[in-house]
């Protein structure tokens, strides 16, 4: 990966063009049930046994992880209601007691239309930590050591609640409910029941789900209610995703190696802002542009001056080696263009329109 140095800017990768791959989905009702609860403190104080968390350091881990469960509970539940159980689906939420970052969406044997979506408490975690660094006004001391960051030691100078920022704790939901769309996405537009055939159509998978993910983030926080988490305005939201993103992205650079079936993680979270710019400017709570070029540089001067502190944060922080896009990422993403685009929208056009879970119109 490149250094920060090398960092290109959103107006120069054309990236608004990902704004047009409309789905025609754009629908503020599609929001499951949910049958597992998280964890208890003594519960995550045994998964986290090598982090050494305890007392308020423990009680600001489960906070986090109580809070994504419980907004999980409400984003399923109107799933569930306005999607799922009028189509005959379910969708099981299982937050899984480990501290890796890992999310899958899979089949329940019983029956064709049964899903779940597995969910390490590890991804709230690690998010957290690297927030909190990123929050941070000074260089953390015990990160001076070249084999400690805040993915590997989670937040030591932090000894009480008040120390830790609500806007960080807002940040890092946002990105867990990022990531958990993608995993519902991979549910609803029948990504779980085709059987890809090639690298080529896993990655227009992922990347489908990437972009929609985007897109329910941007009509989905409409459900929230309480301050900090409620809907403001399509320009709040669109900040919110782009800080959102920017964290995912850090924590995917950081922990996960170059695959045949994704595309890179500055790659990926450009479809995140593509699908919530698409879906926002569907229901007019953003600017639409009639020329691609003009969208292009708007959008694409909000993104830049949105992750600006973040982005400065991270080139200071344990972590600064991943502030720079990969080395190959203009290549990346004419490949996204190019290769993985058309042909995600051949497969959303025949085998997966079949394959999604219906919309039930009440009469």
């Amino acid at each position: 990966m490149n250094t920060q140095s090398q960092v290109v800017s959103f107006k120069e990768e054309g990236f608004i063009n990902l704004q047009k791959m409309i789905d025609g989905n754009a629908d503020d009702s599609i929001f499951g049930q949910m049958t597992s609860s998280g964890p208890s403190k003594e519960k995550l104080n045994q998964v986290f046994m090598k982090q050494n968390v305890y007392g308020e350091r423990l009680d600001i881990i489960h906070e986090v992880c109580s809070k994504h469960i419980d907004e999980v509970h409400l984003q399923n539940d109107l799933l569930d209601r306005h999607r799922l159980s009028p189509a005959g689906w379910t969708l099981e939420y299982r937050p899984l007691s480990q501290d890796n970052f890992y999310a899958h969406a899979s089949r329940i044997d019983n029956g064709d239309n049964n899903y779940e979506i597995s969910y390490s408490l590890g991804i709230p975690a690690i998010l957290l930590s690297i927030g909190i660094e990123l929050d941070s006004e000074s260089p953390i001391s015990q990160y001076n050591m070249s084999s400690q960051n805040s993915i590997n030691n989670w937040f030591p100078h932090i000894e009480k609640r008040v120390e830790v920022s609500e806007k960080t704790i807002n940040l890092v939901l946002d990105a867990c409910l990022l990531i958990y769309f993608h995993e519902v996405c991979h549910v609803i537009f029948g990504h779980c029941k085709y059987k890809e055939n090639n690298n080529n159509e896993a990655r227009a998978l992922e990347m489908d789900a990437d972009f929609n993910a985007g897109s329910m983030f941007g009509l989905c926080i409409r459900g929230f209610s309480e301050i900090g988490r409620k809907f403001e305005s399509g320009v709040d939201t669109l900040e919110r995703i782009v800080n959102a993103g920017f964290l995912a992205g850090v924590a995917f650079k950081a922990l996960s190696s170059r695959s045949e079936i994704y595309h890179q993680p500055t790659t990926r979270v450009m479809s995140f802002y593509g699908g919530c710019i698409s879906s926002l400017t569907h229901i007019n709570e953003l600017q639409d542009f009639e020329s691609i070029q003009d969208g292009d540089d708007f959008y694409g001067d909000f993104i830049t001056k949105s992750r600006k502190k973040l982005l400065a944060s991270l080139r200071s922080s344990s972590l600064r080696y991943f502030a720079g896009t990969e080395e190959d990422f203009e290549n990346d993403y004419k490949e996204l263009m190019g290769t993985t685009a058309p042909l995600r929208d051949n497969l959303k056009d025949g085998v997966l329109s079949k394959l999604q879970v219906p919309v039930m119109r009440r009469t």
